[in-house]
């Protein structure tokens, strides 16, 4: 039975969404751009008010304020139009998210500027780069006015910019929410054949490659005896692919 949810006396939120099985749900800028893009429309539709994102390979961490108790709404907007964007541009089908969006509440101005450090130092605790080095989160965008982020309320605790990235930028152990969903015993046992079989950490075969090197990683696969359904969802690669391969 899922947990109902609960709803924060200040509207604050952070919300982590992840790739189904923990796959990507990035492969390139463009998706990047357009989950974005979503992030604006959607929130200025619902009245939410974005104060921090990361966009990770295979997950997405936001803090916003909802004043509208509009958080469902947004959420299942942002995630389903992307997944059907995601899907019919990578020719495959089924979910494309882990569950429901998790989420904890932000009940003080304190825990507000925790998560606002953890979000935006996630890339570089991550091993990827230096956090502002990465150009997808919202750590630049507190120097620019033309931005859908809002960072009036952010720079109300500081004196200036520098003070700001002082504080960002400092080390901290601080544990925000991290959701570590697993996948169930049997899907869990198709990723583990799927990583031998290709002799790979990851499961996903990505779509950059070119395709008789995707071919030739799906005819193992099937060799194998996967079925395609399985070997499209948990490599990533659509049905029709996989069935000519």
């Amino acid at each position: 039975m899922r947990k109902s949810r609960i709803y924060s006396k200040t509207g604050l939120y952070h919300v982590v969404v992840r790739g189904v099985n923990k796959q990507n749900i990035f492969f390139d800028d463009d998706d990047r751009k357009f989950f974005l893009h979503l992030l604006k429309k959607f929130s200025q539709k619902y009245g939410i008010r974005i104060y921090a994102y990361c966009l990770m390979e295979n997950h997405v961490h936001l803090e916003f304020e909802d004043p509208e108790f509009s958080i469902s709404r947004f959420m299942q907007c942002v995630c389903s139009v992307y997944a059907r964007f995601f899907n019919k541009k990578y020719d495959r089908i089924g979910h494309l998210f882990q569950d429901r969006y998790a989420s904890e509440v932000i009940e003080s101005d304190e825990y507000f500027l925790t998560v606002l450090r953890y979000i935006l130092q996630n890339p570089e605790k991550a091993g990827v780069c230096k956090s502002y080095d990465y150009l997808w989160s919202s750590y630049r965008c507190y120097t620019y006015y033309r931005t859908f982020i809002k960072r009036k309320r952010i720079m109300m605790y500081f004196n200036c910019i520098k003070d700001f990235y002082s504080f960002i930028n400092a080390y901290t152990d601080a544990a925000c929410l991290e959701i570590e969903l697993r996948p169930s015993e049997k899907e869990f046992d198709y990723i583990t054949r799927v990583k031998k079989i290709l002799e790979s950490d990851n499961p996903i075969i990505k779509p950059d490659l070119s395709v008789e090197v995707i071919k030739e990683k799906l005819s193992k696969l099937k060799k194998a005896g996967l079925s395609i359904r399985v070997i499209s969802r948990i490599t990533g690669i659509g049905k029709h692919l996989v069935q000519i391969a």
